[in-house]
């Protein structure tokens, strides 16, 4: 990474965004999960409303939990914590939800460790992260004394010549697979995501219109859904 501390990240909790990502999730919901990285609340009231007992939600940055708690949304409650350690005991969540948070981090199996920690054994782990099958970097990438973004065909290059110059991380599916595994979880699912396009005004009206009303369709597109703008893995925690 360029710099020492890792870019954060914006929120991503636009209403079609939010509702397309849990909706691929939602057969998972059940019990009381743990959002890492929950930034100012923006997907927590639809996972209650998809099916959650509860929420907890954390992140490092503390205008955002105040901002989250302003929400004022039954179930769900929001801490502040230090990127390190989080302030749960043992096997309390059913389930872990993780979007584009682990590309953030500094350390990225202390963080899937600490999570793996507080999950009850046979709870889910969901990580959405940025793919490297989609031509276009969507963080800062740096370029002489300035920054891109979005970048096109930078996930392609080989990672020696972007490294240093990544705002955050992006994946090979088989490399979060890895990371994800190798954090003491069993693969369920791994699919992807595709944008939604909410955010670009620059983009004409209706080949946005005609894009939203069928995006979902590619979803299982043997193939095409590969060049999603990022991966979701779904891994186990082992019963004991």
């Amino acid at each position: 990474m360029r710099n020492r501390e890792p870019d954060r990240g914006a929120p991503t909790a636009t209403p079609l965004n939010v509702s397309y990502r849990i909706g691929r999730i939602s057969h998972y919901l059940s019990g009381h999960w743990l959002d890492f990285g929950c930034a100012d609340g923006g997907y927590v009231e639809e996972l209650l409303a998809r099916g959650l007992r509860a929420v907890s939600g954390v992140d490092v940055e503390d205008d955002r939990i105040h901002k989250a708690r302003l929400r004022n949304l039954p179930n769900a409650e929001f801490s502040s914590f230090d990127g390190v350690t989080l302030p749960f005991g043992d096997e309390l969540f059913d389930g872990a939800f993780l979007n584009e948070v682990l590309e953030h981090v500094a350390d990225e199996k202390g963080a899937l460790s600490e999570v793996r920690r507080v999950l009850k054994p046979g709870a889910r782990l969901v990580v959405i992260s940025p793919n490297r099958w989609f031509p276009v970097e969507g963080h800062n990438v740096a370029i002489g004394s300035g920054t891109i973004c979005p970048a096109p065909l930078v996930p392609w290059l080989p990672e020696r010549l972007t490294h240093n110059r990544m705002a955050a991380r992006n994946y090979w599916p088989r490399e979060l697979e890895r990371i994800v595994r190798e954090a003491g979880f069993a693969i369920e699912e791994t699919s992807f995501i595709w944008p939604v396009l909410e955010t670009y005004p620059w983009l004409p009206p209706r080949g946005v219109a005609w894009y939203q009303r069928n995006f979902r369709r590619w979803d299982h597109v043997p193939g095409l859904r590969r060049f999603g703008v990022s991966t979701l893995v779904v891994g186990v925690k082992p019963a004991a």
